[in-house]
């Protein structure tokens, strides 16, 4: 399988690295935030294609191609209205074409930070239920936990924890996910026990901050020394900054700068150095 070479972080990354050193819990997303690999993407379109009319199969393959490319007005960074098939970017309200519209958003809105949020939602808009949806995604999961689908864990990143553990600092897993995959997806990327406390469907971002407060409880910790470190906004990073605690948010998709960001990161493969700055500053300060 062809993989990218683990990206080096410059040295301005590496200094806001420093900021998490007297940090005790970090709170780990799974997809998207601890492996590189991106090639379940395409068979996820594919199980969602299957589910359409043949026709419409192949319109909804091609429209989610131009999507994932920024040529539509779906695209990562806006939110997406579930029952009334809007598109909300920023202050505006658009249909699927782009066409301006007005009225408020109902109650069941994605927020669009990743690949799976836009394979999802333009399914949703050719036909599919949220039902087929969920069939699609977990037969994808169940792709990715199997032989045909090799992982590779993020070179490092197992020794990174294992050190920081060892100096007291405490893991979290909290993934939307459910558990049974995501189990196997842990093992095959070497972290089998690397965690403290593992949280499978965890509703996030709407039970977000009851998880974190459980956390903060747990450990016996103050916000300001926790960190959350995700791929999606909405989920991981935007609820942990309105409680006071640092983020490291890897955006591998949209590459802007958002408020409550601690620290930016543009690809998976960063995380490593990132934990091993963060240990080798506490290993320095303890001498």
């Amino acid at each position: 399988m062809a993989r990218t070479e683990p990206q080096h972080m410059g040295q301005t990354e590496i200094t806001e690295c420093f900021a998490l050193v007297d940090c005790k819990v970090f709170v780990f997303d799974l997809d998207g935030t601890v492996y590189e690999e991106t090639e379940h993407f395409p068979y996820y379109g594919r199980q969602l294609a299957k589910r359409l009319p043949g026709p419409v199969a192949d319109e909804y393959l091609r429209e989610v191609g131009e999507a994932l490319a920024g040529r539509r007005t779906l695209t990562y960074g806006v939110r997406y209205d579930v029952l009334q098939d809007l598109v909300y970017k920023g202050d505006e309200v658009l249909g699927w074409t782009g066409d301006v519209r007005t009225g408020e958003a109902s109650h069941q809105v994605a927020n669009i930070d990743d690949p799976w949020g836009i394979y999802a939602v333009t399914a949703i808009h050719f036909g599919l239920s949220p039902a087929q949806v969920q069939e699609a995604f977990l037969a994808t999961r169940d792709y990715m936990q199997g032989p045909s689908f090799p992982m590779r864990g993020l070179p490092g990143l197992r020794q990174a924890l294992d050190g920081l553990k060892r100096d007291g600092v405490r893991f979290v897993l909290m993934t939307n996910s459910p558990e049974p995959d995501s189990r196997a997806i842990v093992e095959k990327l070497g972290l089998t026990g690397a965690f403290d406390i593992e949280v499978f469907e965890a509703l996030k971002p709407r039970r977000v901050k009851e998880h974190f407060e459980r956390y903060r409880d747990a450990f016996e910790v103050e916000y300001s020394e926790m960190v959350s470190i995700g791929d999606h906004y909405a989920n991981e990073i935007g609820p942990a900054a309105e409680l006071g605690m640092k983020t490291i948010h890897i955006d591998r998709y949209h590459r802007l700068r958002r408020s409550g960001v601690t620290i930016h990161l543009k690809e998976p493969a960063q995380l490593a150095g990132c934990l091993a700055e963060v240990l080798r500053a506490r290993s320095t300060r303890a001498l």
